[in-house]
């Protein structure tokens, strides 16, 4: 029987969750804030159709505030918006109004299910976020690992009526003013588990994550050839973006492909790279797991300071 390398991403993905529901319980809160939490985006009472709105503790419903919409990581095999709630709350106590949606997995569905169910979160919050304290005049689209490679490829699809139609989803009416990823893995066909490029667990890994991000379709899948950044950049002019990276962590390739792209198409960018000797500890998506760190702050406050310059407020 062959060996099956899909279900080999399940059981990784599964003891990075066992791992992280371990240290969630040594994790630091943030203070002032509140959220309205699991607000159906999707009436059809689906447990990842579901969103939560962060707002800061002193913000008494009226007027609007500043939008940052967050998209979660997790390899796209796991996690919630829950996951990272110390992380948004945090956001949300510096006075913005932040959104964060769950999405169908790729347990479940292809890498089409995937951004069909962000859109449809976002034109939810295009619908009632004003309402509910967002200004969409000024909006900052963010995310983390696959959360990262999910910005990218949201604001691109918002960019291009080619990748709309393949990608099967509506323009929103409103617009991204910069975009922030941390630790991305923007890169589909370079998803390297638990072996490097040219090893039989790096090419089979990569290999299985191709074969899951296309699903039943296939390589006749119509997003085949437009699912990394490095595909869905080109001829493109994204909003300003700002990359936030570690020399130590584990997947620091797929950042240095990012930056690639971004200089061969031409984007406007800033970066934020922790080099080596800043410490071991920097791991991915250190600035999400652990807000509460000295270069998590610094990270996170780079970010909204690059959010207000590009908005201007």
């Amino acid at each position: 029987m062959a060996f099956d390398w899909k279900q080999y991403l399940f059981d990784f993905w599964d003891g990075v969750k066992a791992n992280n529901d371990t240290e969630w319980k040594y994790g630091v809160d943030a203070a002032g804030w509140r959220k309205e939490s699991h607000v159906p985006y999707i009436g059809d009472y689906h447990p990842m159709h579901v969103m939560n709105l962060y707002y800061p503790a002193a913000w008494d419903g009226r007027g609007q505030l500043p939008a940052i919409i967050y998209i979660h990581g997790g390899g796209w095999l796991y996690g919630t918006a829950d996951d990272s709630e110390r992380y948004l709350g945090w956001l949300a106590a510096q006075g913005y109004a932040v959104m964060a949606m769950n999405y169908r997995l790729l347990r479940e569905t292809d890498l089409q299910g995937v951004v069909s169910d962000i859109f449809t979160a976002l034109h939810w919050l295009a619908a009632y976020g004003p309402e509910r304290g967002f200004d969409l005049e000024k909006v900052l689209l963010c995310g983390d690992s696959a959360g990262g490679h999910l910005t990218v490829l949201s604001a691109c699809i918002q960019q291009s009526e080619k990748l709309r139609q393949i990608y099967r989803v509506r323009p929103l009416d409103f617009s991204f003013g910069a975009l922030c990823v941390s630790c991305p893995c923007a890169e589909t066909d370079r998803l390297y588990i638990n072996g490097a490029p040219g090893t039989e667990t790096g090419e089979k890994t990569a290999a299985a994550y191709r074969e899951l991000l296309l699903g039943e379709e296939g390589e006749d899948a119509a997003w085949s050839r437009w699912m990394s950044a490095s595909e869905t950049m080109q001829g493109l002019r994204l909003p300003p973006l700002l990359l936030i990276g570690s020399e130590n962590e584990s997947l620091y390739a797929q950042t240095q492909c990012l930056l690639k792209s971004l200089i061969e198409t031409g984007q406007a960018y800033d970066t934020l790279i922790w080099k080596k000797e800043d410490g071991a500890h920097l791991i991915h998506a250190f600035n999400v797991s652990h807000w509460e760190w000295k270069e998590s702050l610094e990270s996170n406050r780079r970010m909204l300071d690059f959010f207000r310059e590009q908005i201007g407020f």
